[in-house]
């Protein structure tokens, strides 16, 4: 059964009855968009929130914080929260403690949230955990939210306070709440297992953040090793890869410098060649005797032709 939860709301209440552990009219939800599922709680919401939260005769729980894969919800259980109504764009609801959280593992919370509520209101809020209903299409930005089971009502850190009442210092916790404040992510992450393990790969494969040691692990547990196969003989692996990775750059480098000088001589070439094309023919001034008989040559010609014999004539003509 998959489950969502609102961003916390800022923690608020008319009266505390500190004897009976009563916190009165507390708000649970308000409407607005909720960016963390692309969804937006509408006054449609509200009402059911309420209805739901009122038709559990005994109260809907309450716990100190969400529970999720770092923290069960054992020994978080602090009360139940009772007489839910919608009043404008917020659900209220009156926060009964149990004086079983006063010997809680975490210390007595009884007094920790009557004296927090008082003094630092600011720096927690509530949150509902419910089962998610298909969501109604509206005329807004988002699809608003319907909500088929309100399963409780929890104390939670304020997102935008630094030193909050909630903070655990942790991977475990930071990587789940930002899973259940981003339920989208977490769900493409389930379809597509595959993904998360690409892009961490990519991420510290691109950037200095990680140590190359460290980022072989990381690898390394992403991808485990066969049967038969040990730390050493992956570590004789993986130097005989960068070995072949450093060769292979080697080559790239000399078929590029290659490359490079030969494309120059082409260009040289084709300049040469540009700029025999560019030269002009050469212009001769006169006539080739070869081709042509001047005038005064022609003239000799003649006058000879005139005084020879007419037998010499005679032979030339024969001829």
């Amino acid at each position: 059964m998959k489950s969502f939860s609102t961003p916390a709301v800022a923690f608020s209440f008319s009266q505390i009855d500190e004897g009976a552990g009563i916190l009165k009219k507390v708000v649970v939800a308000q409407a607005g968009k909720v960016k963390s599922y692309f969804e937006q709680i509408d006054s449609v919401t509200l009402s059911q929130i309420a209805q739901l939260g009122n038709s559990k005769e005994a109260g809907v729980k309450a716990r100190f914080g969400h529970p999720n894969m770092c923290s069960s919800s054992f020994g978080t259980y602090i009360g139940r929260f009772k007489n839910f109504h919608v009043e404008g764009e917020k659900v209220f609801g009156d926060l009964h403690l149990d004086d079983v959280c006063k010997e809680s593992p975490s210390g007595n919370l009884f007094d920790y949230i009557v004296k927090m509520a008082k003094n630092n209101p600011d720096m927690f809020g509530a949150s509902i955990a419910f089962v998610p209903g298909e969501p109604s299409l509206t005329n807004e930005e988002y699809p608003a939210t319907r909500i088929d089971d309100l399963l409780a009502t929890d104390l939670v850190d304020d997102p935008a306070a630094t030193n909050s009442l909630f903070a655990v210092d942790s991977f475990s916790y930071q990587a789940t709440r930002f899973l259940d404040e981003n339920p989208s992510i977490a769900w493409l992450i389930a379809k597509k297992p595959d993904t998360i393990i690409e892009f961490m790969l990519k991420y510290y494969s691109n950037n200095n953040t990680m140590k190359k040691e460290l980022f072989q692990k990381l690898r390394n547990l992403f991808n485990p090793l066969p049967e038969g196969v040990n730390d050493e003989t992956l570590k004789n692996y993986n130097q005989a890869v960068e070995q072949l990775e450093a060769d292979y750059q080697k080559q790239i480098s000399t078929l590029e410098a290659e490359q490079q000088k030969q494309l120059s001589a082409l260009r040289d070439e084709i300049a040469s060649l540009q700029d025999q094309l560019k030269a002009r023919p050469t212009v001769v001034e006169g006539v080739d005797p070869k081709v042509k008989v001047s005038p005064s040559e022609e003239s000799f010609g003649k006058q000879l032709l005139k005084e020879m014999p007419a037998h010499l004539k005679d032979k030339i003509k024969k001829s």
